[in-house]
């Protein structure tokens, strides 16, 4: 009986050691999984005072994407993706993801992935986001804009637009949290 509970013991230690052992390697991977390079434009470019007068009026789109770099000897597969653009200051909710991933995105071991990214900003939201980034002067309403675009053309600058991708990407249990700013243009 005492030889079985040693073996019995020398087991669970074992079997104990082997579970540690693959969190310690997902846990090592983890630093392995890298955010690379956002690109994240409006769908229609803004050139004009009719392009700013039309996102007034309907909102806008934006597309692009979000690299993923797998420097480890493994792949990966993507699991969940959720990434929403908040005003910059506020950090109030302006848009969120609208595209629904495809089936199964591989991050492949050492290779950089793009994830395709949507999203569309309503009227209201799009305004406020104007407002918070400085493109319309702090002394204007947009009314005022809309309605006296010679006079404020000169001082809108559509350089300044900018959003905060706030959300998270999880493959196969290894979760990159993401927190940056974005220029638009």
């Amino acid at each position: 009986m005492p030889k079985l509970k040693h073996i019995l013991i020398v087991v669970a230690v074992i079997l104990t050691f082997g579970m540690a052992w693959k969190f310690f390697k997902r846990v090592k991977d983890t630093e392995k999984l890298k955010l690379g390079d956002t690109s994240l434009k409006a769908a229609k470019k803004l050139e004009s005072f009719n392009d700013l007068k039309d996102i007034f009026i309907n909102g806008f789109r934006m597309k692009g994407y979000i690299e993923i770099r797998n420097f480890s000897g493994k792949d990966y597969t993507l699991n969940q993706l959720s990434l929403d653009c908040y005003s910059p200051k506020s950090q109030k909710l302006v848009a969120e993801q609208t595209n629904i991933l495809p089936g199964s995105i591989v991050l492949k071991n050492s290779q950089v992935t793009n994830i395709p990214l949507e999203y569309n900003v309503d009227l209201l939201n799009s305004l406020s986001l104007f407002k918070e980034s400085e493109v319309i002067p702090a002394d204007a309403t947009v009314w005022q804009v809309v309605s006296k675009p010679a006079t404020y053309w000169s001082e809108i600058n559509l350089k300044k637009l900018k959003v905060k991708l706030i959300g998270f990407i999880q493959a196969e249990g290894i979760t990159l949290s993401v927190n940056e700013d974005y220029l638009l243009l």
